[in-house]
């Protein structure tokens, strides 16, 4: 699926949300008024597995995946609610990137391999399915869907090396390449979170992330055998987080 048409799916998935969760609201009777005492702060911990989409994809299809590429990858969040389904989340982050085409089996005889590193710090709009007006303890115990888009910035450094078939037509590398990169990110969120207590949330997310650059792995679309011709490089991160709630301005009540 391209950009453009994966942005809008989001788009007519965040319109369905509002008008559902619109709906949703106006049939509950007496539902309690979102203050801004209920706004809270909340952050955490992830834990998700990296999955890098470009020019040593095993086909040669935009959404292939090197699914024995996979990388470990730990981050850090700070989330903010705004009103009854709306939130602000900022979240940093190491990626871990890695092919080569003797794994991916697409042009074996081109020998690419690459190793990459970055590191990515994104700001998103989160949207949960399912509105929630009361105080933070009082949030619904039931897995709320979510989704999720923004943009963020990424910067790393990759080293390429290539270990060509002698019979390979293309251009072969000198050695060995390494360099920085710095650019944007696009990143898009499906998710489901559940609560685990008063002040806790378990979440299991996938993010597609669209890249500003083709250079993640250091080979250019225009390279021979590229899989990506038309479009720059593209990862998807899945994992959990874990979401502690430091509570808002809401005082339980004393009883005498």
């Amino acid at each position: 699926m391209g950009f453009k048409n994966c942005l809008k799916a989001v788009l007519l998935m965040m319109i369905f949300t509002f008008a559902y969760s619109e709906v949703s609201a106006q049939g509950l009777k007496g539902r309690a008024r979102f203050t801004a005492k209920k706004r809270y702060w909340s952050y955490g911990g992830t834990l998700t597995t990296t999955n890098f989409m470009g020019d040593l994809s095993p086909v040669n299809s935009k959404g292939s995946i090197d699914w024995g590429a996979t990388r470990a990858q730990i981050g850090g969040f700070i989330q903010k609610r705004y009103a009854p389904r709306i939130s602000a989340r900022l979240s940093l982050g190491n990626n871990f990137f890695s092919g080569s085409d003797k794994d991916a089996g697409l042009n074996p005889d081109r020998g690419y391999e690459f190793n990459s590193y970055g590191l990515n710090l994104s700001l998103q709009g989160i949207i949960d399915l399912f509105p929630n007006a009361g105080v933070y303890y009082r949030r619904p115990k039931i897995p709320i869907p979510y989704i999720g888009i923004g943009v963020g910035g990424l910067v790393g450094s990759y080293n390429l090396k290539q270990n060509a078939s002698d019979d390979y037509q293309g251009a072969v590398l000198d050695g060995e390449k390494s360099e920085a990169f710095a650019t944007y990110i696009i990143p898009l969120s499906l998710g489901l979170r559940y609560k685990l207590s008063t002040h806790l949330d378990l979440g299991f997310e996938g993010t597609i992330n669209y890249a500003g650059s083709d250079l993640l792995d250091g080979i250019d679309n225009s390279n021979n055998g590229s899989t990506f011709k038309e479009f720059n490089d593209v990862y998807l991160t899945i994992g959990f987080s874990l979401n502690y709630i430091m509570g808002g301005t809401i005082k339980m009540p004393k009883f005498r």
